[in-house]
């Protein structure tokens, strides 16, 4: 090997160990993680309601009140909520709350021991959630319902039945139900 290619060789050589050594010692650019995010569950207005409730309530024409216990129950992260209503210990209702991507919105459907369904979607009235439902009773026909859940604290909120007799131009109360918070 002549001696300008040796010199040439050592040159590049030591400019290559000394870029090296330079290169080392600056900051490595360092990957900006992406940011995690969660989106949150559509069921998240009624994440409140998770646990159990009970109230009492005297129905038309009987002589005492009855025992209502309802139980929220969140399941798959908060995307889905089971619910199971009762009078006096008899199941009354058993369904769920989950997202529907056709109304885009919380939807619910339950059913009764003696076959009712009930159908509906939850949105918002107040900063309130108001359940609009319809019952189809096992004879075919139908009655259209709204229930708002006014929250009065974490442990109190007030249930108001509305029905309409005129296609929903007009709503009228049928009763309030307060409900409290239990073990």
């Amino acid at each position: 090997m002549s001696r300008v290619r040796r010199w040439s060789c050592l040159l590049v050589a030591c400019c290559s160990l000394k870029a090296s050594v330079l290169l080392a010692q600056l900051p490595m650019p360092q990957a900006v993680p992406e940011p995690k995010t969660t989106a949150a569950s559509p069921l998240e207005p009624l994440a409140w309601m998770a646990g159990n409730w009970a109230a009492e309530v005297r129905m038309p024409k009987s002589p005492k009140a009855s025992k209502v216990l309802t139980k929220f129950t969140s399941q798959m992260n908060g995307h889905v909520m089971l619910m199971e209503t009762s009078f006096d210990g008899e199941p009354l209702y058993q369904g769920m709350f989950g997202y529907d991507p056709a109304t885009k919105s919380p939807a619910f459907w339950y059913v009764t021991p003696g076959g009712e369904s009930i159908k509906g979607t939850v949105s918002s009235k107040d900063n309130d959630p108001l359940f609009d439902f319809r019952m189809t009773m096992t004879n075919g026909l139908e009655l259209h319902f709204q229930t708002t859940a006014h929250r009065v604290d974490a442990d109190h909120y007030t249930m108001s039945l509305f029905t309409t007799l005129d296609q929903g131009a007009t709503w009228n109360k049928l009763f309030d139900v307060p409900f409290h918070r239990v073990p």
